[in-house]
Order: C-alpha cells, then structure tokens, then sequence
C-alpha cells in the first residue's frame, strides 16, 4: 500500500497499517534500521508499531488536514514551533505524521519531551524506543547532526493552560529553543494547529505537583473516569506550516545576548498568534 488514504479500518488490526508505517520509516530521514537502536536508542519495529495507533487518529478520529505542506523542510536539520494544547501530547503526534505522511519525502519528527516524563515507568521508555529526546543541548546536538527535525512547543507541556474560554491563546514563549537555532545554525518553520483545544475540552486546573507537572486539567472526563479520561475529544485538526526562518545567518552574532534573543522569541509568538487567528477567521 502506497498512501495511507487507502487504509481501512481492519488495516489496523491485521497489520497492514503497521507494516506500511515501517515502510514510510525506512524510506524516511529516521536513521532507524531492523535489529537495532538509532542514536536516541529508537526501534524501528517499536516506533512502527506506535506511529500506526496514532496514524488511525490521524486519518479517522481527527481527520487531519495539512496546510502548506510546501513548507515542511525536505532536508537538514530543523525546528518546528507550534502552539500547544494543554497536557496531551496529541498535537504532537498529528505534526510528526505530517511531516511523514503529506511530503513527497518523508520526514520523521522527534520531540522534545518534558523531563517528568523521565521519571514515569512505561512512558519513559516508549519515548526512548520511538526516538523521542529529552531536551538537553547534547540530545539536540545529535538530533541535528542526524539532520532530523525537532518539533518544540515553548509554552511548555503546560503553559498557561488554556481552557474553552480562552482557546488559541500563545503564551508567553521560552528561550531555549531559539538559542539551539543560533546554536546550532537551524531554521524555524512556525506551525500552528487548530481543533487541538477543542480535543483538549479543559474546563479548568488543579494545582500540583504530580509526576513534575505544576498542574492537571480538568476536562469532562479527567479526572473523574482516571487514566479513561486522557482520551481526547473528537475534534477536526488543521495544521500549518509557514515558510522556513532563518534566524541564524541574520543573528548568529547575537545568541549571547538576552535581549535580542527574547525580542526574536517575542516577534516569533506573535507570528504563530496571528497564524492561530488567521486560521480561525479572528481579526
């Protein structure tokens, strides 16, 4: 099977959308072989056998739809920015099956993952064994020099925890991002992504300190239903891709300075805000 517009619903059961997945793996940037670990310690069969649950949500649960696909980088090292709904990773899995799935040639996406994560049995190896980092300047250093794509969300895996009654609002962005893209010399494609929030439903949050995160949704399931309510709501998901900036030739010289690398931060988030409004018909 050549295009995963013609899977079907029993392609997830007998193994065809696994298989297939494999197949887009190989052919992609991914650096991932049978029979043994990447760089990151990723498994071909694992991140296989992963991407394909989530692939069913792509094409049936949010039913997908991609924006500027032109955009994607076809080569070299790169960060994807994106705004981000709260807690659930779910927007991140739906841009890195773009990237491999919409483009002539595939690219894989690795994420840059909270820490908490690290310290969560389960969780903590299946972000290993699909090739997903933590965020530190030698895990990055490797991911680029595999001249991969990163996708970062500089709010955080919380932010400021939008709810239904402030959606699609950017909050204020962390640095580090944009200092491994003078760092490092790699462009910025800015992304955004609507029907994410809406997957999300948060009503409100708890304040915490569960498993490192300062605070928990509540949705109309969570917490109520435990680990049934992290399941997201049906939602349409757009997804878009601006063009490439190339932050690093303008302003390498300036990476040091704290200043001009918030104010670059700064006219980033706004940039994404202004994609978010586009998108939703907001003036």
């Amino acid at each position: 099977m050549s295009d995963y517009k013609d899977l079907k619903h029993k392609h997830f059961f007998d193994g065809t959308a696994e298989a297939f997945m494999k197949d887009l793996l190989l052919r992609s940037d991914a650096g991932m072989q049978d029979g043994q670990y990447d760089m990151i310690g990723g498994d071909i069969n694992a991140t296989a056998k992963t991407m394909s649950f989530f692939l069913w949500f792509y094409k049936f649960y949010f039913r997908v739809e991609v924006h500027g696909v032109e955009n994607i980088p076809q080569d070299g090292p790169g960060l994807i920015v994106s705004n981000h709904a709260p807690i659930f990773p779910f927007d991140a899995t739906q841009i890195a099956l773009a990237c491999l799935l919409e483009p002539e040639k595939p690219r894989y996406v690795r994420t840059i993952v909270n820490r908490a994560i690290a310290d969560i049995p389960f969780f903590s190896t299946l972000m290993s064994r699909t090739g997903q980092v933590i965020g530190c300047d030698d895990n990055v250093r490797r991911v680029f020099e595999n001249q991969n794509l990163i996708v970062v969300f500089p709010t955080g895996a919380e932010g400021d925890m939008n709810t239904i009654f402030n959606k699609y609002q950017v909050h204020e962005f962390a640095v580090g991002f944009m200092e491994y893209a003078l760092r490092f010399r790699t462009p910025v494609t800015p992304t955004c992504v609507t029907g994410s929030e809406e997957a999300a439903l948060t009503l409100g949050k708890i304040n915490t300190n569960l498993a490192g995160f300062k605070h928990i949704p509540i949705t109309p399931i969570f917490p109520w239903l435990g680990p049934l309510g992290f399941i997201p709501f049906p939602s349409k998901f757009r997804i878009y891709f601006d063009p490439q900036i190339d932050y690093h030739t303008e302003h390498r010289e300036e990476r040091d300075n704290p200043e001009k690398v918030r104010e670059l931060v700064e006219g980033l988030r706004q940039h994404i805000q202004h994609m978010l409004d586009s998108a939703l018909g907001r003036k």
